[in-house]
């Protein structure tokens, strides 16, 4: 057993005493009134937050194995780069960071003159409340005896860049959600709210672009599994505050601003609320089942509800503190954003000298709640009823005489999402739409169906449709992503994300369509070319099976709808959207160039038009994103047997219009000069000549690293791929493959082998996944960079 010195005493007592230290005076600004008196003190709290995180890395770099998390995640043999990694190979490493992270952003807004001291005092409060967590982790804990490794998924350069990016993302989303927490407590206008919090969200929008990015460049090069997007619980917990991002930024867009203005403060909060879910999905393994999550549990004893799953898991230890501390979060956030939109709605019927729905009458109101409350327990999801229960609250207080559409329309649409979600059969859901329903029929607003044909008659109405479409688009697609999350506890649902999404994608394009086509497209051309992409859409989507397509394009989302033919249902919107985006594009970068050749860089409005670049990259951006995802995704199925192919020794096998050749076995320990790897103790790979029309292509060897730490061996696929004009072929040795080719290393039978099982995944289009992502960053760059984070005043 490894002896405890004074000397490693000293590193745990002094790791101890600055997360007291930190905590104390991340207090003191709480409670202090006049945070802004002492600039240098804003200095040295930064510094003192931020040193718990920069002494663990300082243990793990130097493989102080006395504290307990080195011992058990890091080691003298990891390379420099994977002892960083390892940091966040436990509990509190995360945590440390997140709060370091969380600091930084706390002490730039210090440097801020339109950042107000309420706003800071809840920053600090989000640092105090990190640092609690992770001091109840004991993350100096002394070592205990017992000696382990780092995940082998973790030690690859990615995973050294991915996790501060993503808690950096976090870190901006709760900057975001305070600004807008600090506003209404304050009761400022919700302009000068949404204005405040824009160039948080924007920089958070960047971030978690480049992140969310990152971690799907990951999955895509490390995982065995071939792909970059699974909907896997963790990485559609880490999309949700990215979609609430998108609804803030396109607030100014939106035809009726002012409304859109009324909604972002609570938009910023929900912001918020969903990077404390999406932690919560990390951190609570025994309510989703990801490849992510930490926290482990048996599951099957426990609740269907992920919600009440949270709270039987939980306890008084430091874990289950952690974890029910973020649903506490969660409410109370969630309380303040409903908050804020009732305070909007009754000033705006005080304005307008109106009553809302419950005053006028009162007894149908309660009949309506109490009867959804019903319905909401027998479908038996918390997350359907406590969203349905304050959906109809805030309709009901909306204006008797104009029922809110919007209201309407959002619990219509969840209870529909509940019955596609499997939580609601469909007398349920449609027992559950009539409360939303009724105050519509009791009113006695005539229905101007004229509403529905002016975008078809008018161009202008038509880009004002257009300009609503993310806004409703958007906050559709986040509710059905949502639900679908709630009923995801034992894994993910790949095809029903894919298949419920595809309209929701065919209205994006739509709507980027309409927008490009500005007032250059006369009404009667458009609604003919319309028109024309549904006909082609559907007459393609019927004739699925009879064209060529990737993938496995025959194989059935529902009985009676393929993969092909949700494929091509969805190409073509998405390429019929694609020239007028890209002429959108040329037009605005033409128009910049003239610009800046005529007034330089001091011309009027210019960062308005570099915003509105930024803008059309990032349409043209996800455009591209979306088109590659369709044939990387939708069009496959990563599950089917198909993709196993089994080589022989010297012999050609056809698949795909490919020859694959198993030519040899190569071996090699990590004693060897050759050894190409800087971790794990040894490497057997597969040597397969790829060839096409009979001549060799490329070279690839997919093949297994092994890690062994005390009597533990344990096996991590090395992905192989070769590339095309077209796009990438993944080559990978499956887990249970992978376990063979370990056996035989152990035992010295490589030589032996005279078949293997690879698994291959054929992705033409993959190279638009990624140049798409590359330029919505370079999108969101160019709009981030055009507005000033100092400023709370936004340009016309």
């Amino acid at each position: 057993m490894q002896s405890i010195t004074a000397g490693d005493d000293i590193l745990s007592f002094l790791g101890q005493m600055l997360l007291i230290v930190a905590f104390s005076l991340s207090i003191y600004h709480i409670i202090n009134n006049k945070p802004r008196k002492y600039t240098r003190l804003n200095d040295i709290t930064f510094i003192i937050q931020s040193s718990p995180f920069c002494l663990l890395v300082f243990a793990f770099l130097t493989d102080a194995d006395s504290l307990k998390l080195v011992a058990e995640y890091g080691g003298s043999e990891l390379p420099v780069l994977y002892r960083i990694s390892a940091v966040w190979g436990g509990r509190a490493g995360p945590l440390l960071l997140w709060a370091s992270l969380m600091a930084a952003v706390t002490w730039i807004m210090s440097q801020l003159n339109n950042i107000d001291d309420l706003t800071l005092k809840i920053m600090h409060f989000w640092v105090t409340y990190l640092i609690f967590i992770s001091w109840l982790l004991d993350p100096f804990s002394p070592y205990q005896g017992i000696n382990g490794e780092l995940n082998p998924l973790l030690q690859t350069n990615l995973m050294v860049i991915h996790p501060p990016l993503v808690f950096l993302y976090y870190s901006l989303c709760m900057a975001t959600a305070t600004v807008a927490l600090a506003g209404i407590i304050q009761k400022n206008h919700s302009r000068t709210i949404h204005d405040q919090l824009l160039p948080w969200a924007r920089s958070a929008f960047f971030i978690g672009t480049l992140g969310i990015g990152l971690g799907g460049l990951w999955a895509y090069t490390v995982l065995d599994w071939g792909g970059y997007w699974a909907w896997d619980p963790v990485e559609t917990g880490s999309i949700l505050p990215w979609m609430t991002l998108l609804l803030i930024i396109h607030a100014r867009s939106k035809p009726n601003s002012s409304s859109a203005y009324s909604i972002s403060p609570a938009l910023g909060i929900i912001t918020g609320v969903l990077a404390l879910h999406a932690t919560l999905v990390t951190r609570a393994n025994g309510v989703w089942a990801s490849v992510h999550a930490f926290v482990g549990n048996e599951a099957s004893t426990l609740s269907k509800d992920p919600y009440l799953r949270i709270i039987d898991i939980s306890d008084f230890t430091p874990v289950g503190i952690e974890v029910i501390s973020y649903l506490i979060a969660i409410i109370i956030l969630g309380l303040f954003s409903i908050i804020h939109l009732y305070r909007e709605q009754s000033s705006n019927l005080l304005l307008d000298g109106e009553k809302s729905f419950f005053e006028s009458n009162n007894y149908i109101s309660l009949a309506l709640l109490i009867f959804f409350f019903v319905i909401g327990i027998d479908i038996g999801s918390s997350a359907i009823l406590v969203l349905g229960m304050v959906i109809l609250f805030l309709m009901l207080h909306e204006s008797s005489e104009r029922p809110a559409f919007h209201w309407m329309l959002a619990g219509i649409v969840l209870m529909l999402y509940s019955n596609w979600s499997w939580s609601a059969n469909i007398y349920q859901s449609f027992l559950g739409m009539i409360p939303f329903l009724i105050p519509w029929f009791l009113s006695d607003v005539e229905d101007d169906i004229s509403v529905l044909v002016k975008p078809f008659k008018n161009t202008s109405h038509r880009t004002q449709l257009a300009k609503n479409i993310p806004w409703y688009g958007g906050a559709t697609f986040l509710l059905l992503t949502w639900i679908l999350l709630t009923v995801e506890i034992e894994g993910s649902n790949i095809l029903a994300h894919e298949f419920y999404g595809a309209p929701l994608i065919g209205l994006l394009a739509i709507g980027l369509t309409l927008y490009s086509w500005g007032n250059s497209v006369t009404s009667r051309d458009g609604n003919i070319l319309l028109f024309t992409c549904l006909l082609i859409s559907i007459i393609l989507a019927y004739l699925s099976d009879d064209i060529y397509l990737p993938g496995d394009p025959s194989l059935s989302v529902t009985p009676s709808i393929s993969r092909g033919a949700l494929g091509l249902f969805m190409l073509t919107w998405l390429i019929f959207a694609l020239p007028p985006t890209f002429k959108k594009l040329y037009s605005t970068s033409r128009n910049i160039i003239y610009k800046l050749n005529k007034d330089g860089f001091k011309g009027r409005n210019l960062s308005k038009r570099f915003r509105l670049l930024g803008s059309n990259l990032a349409h043209f951006g996800i455009l591209l994103l979306l088109i590659g995802h369709v044939f990387t995704t939708t069009l496959v199925d990563r599950t089917d047997p198909s993709h196993l192919v089994t080589l022989v020794k010297d012999q050609p096998i056809e698949h795909r219009g490919y020859d694959f050749i198993f030519t040899d076995v190569e071996t090699i320990n990590s004693s060897d000069s050759q050894y190409p790897f800087s971790i794990g103790d040894g490497y057997i790979g597969i040597i397969i000549d790829v060839m096409k029309d009979g001549e060799k292509i490329t070279q690839i060897s997919p093949g297994m690293l092994r890690f062994t730490t005390g009597n533990s061996v344990s096996p991590r696929s090395e992905v192989d791929r070769f590339s095309t004009l077209y796009g990438d072929t993944i080559v990978i040795l499956d887990f249970y493959q992978s376990q063979e080719l370990l056996e035989w290393m152990t035992f010295g039978q490589s030589e032996e082998v005279d078949r293997v099982r690879i698994t291959v995944h054929s992705l033409p289009g993959s190279h638009l996944v990624w140049s798409g992502w590359a330029i919505i960053m370079l999108g969101s760059l160019f709009s981030l960079s055009s507005g000033d984070i100092r400023s709370s005043k936004e340009e016309e």
